[in-house]
């Protein structure tokens, strides 16, 4: 019983003494992968390096340090690259993104490039008043539920378990329920701007 004890003593001391050390001298010296080979599998991830100018990945300040970096984005951007039932085709991405733009336009953070001129930084020319407008009215066709549940994920980045889980009658289906309301609400709103 007295050497399982020091055994276990021993085993927190090592513990404590690895998370001491700064994470890029561990990464460095140990040879331990970035990511585990769970979430590697599941996402899009590329070695990258950063400087690290605040000191708060463990080194020192303005120091380089070896990172990875998630490039599989958002949860549309999996589904798109991902699609083997081709619910996103071309016309639901384009009305995603049509959607997305008139999100950032209606959000009013728009410059002006000339003052005197009065030129707006507006893609494709839509005011913020414009975008407010024809955002009301997808509203008004899409029954609220589901347009929620696009807009949280479209738009807010919301994972599509926690968006889907008010149309779907399980957590399991959750997931599932958010892609097929985003690949719906993206459909029909191709399907009335004719995108």
């Amino acid at each position: 019983m007295a050497e399982r004890r020091e055994r276990e003593r021993r085993d927190r001391e090592e513990r404590g003494r690895q998370a001491a050390r700064p994470v890029a001298e561990r990464t460095k010296n140990d040879n331990e992968p970035l990511v585990n080979s769970f979430a590697a599998s599941k996402g899009d991830y590329v070695e990258g390096t950063v400087v690290d100018l605040s000191g708060e990945l463990g080194g020192k300040r303005m120091s380089m340090s070896r990172v990875m970096l998630n490039r599989g984005g958002t949860a549309v951007d999996r589904w798109i690259a991902n699609d083997k039932n081709e619910l996103f085709g071309e016309s639901e991405q384009r009305a995603i993104r049509y959607t997305q733009n008139l999100w950032v336009r209606a959000e009013g953070n728009l410059k002006a490039i000339d003052h005197s001129a009065d030129v707006v930084d507006a893609p494709l020319g839509w005011s913020q008043q414009e975008a407010l407008v024809e955002l009301g009215k997808l509203t008004e066709r899409i029954p609220r539920p589901y347009w929620e549940c696009f807009e949280n994920v479209c738009r807010f980045d919301q994972e599509a378990g926690v968006a889907g889980s008010r149309i779907a009658s399980n957590s399991r289906s959750s997931i599932d329920a958010a892609k097929t309301t985003v690949a719906y609400t993206a459909s029909l709103i191709a399907m009335w701007r004719r995108l």
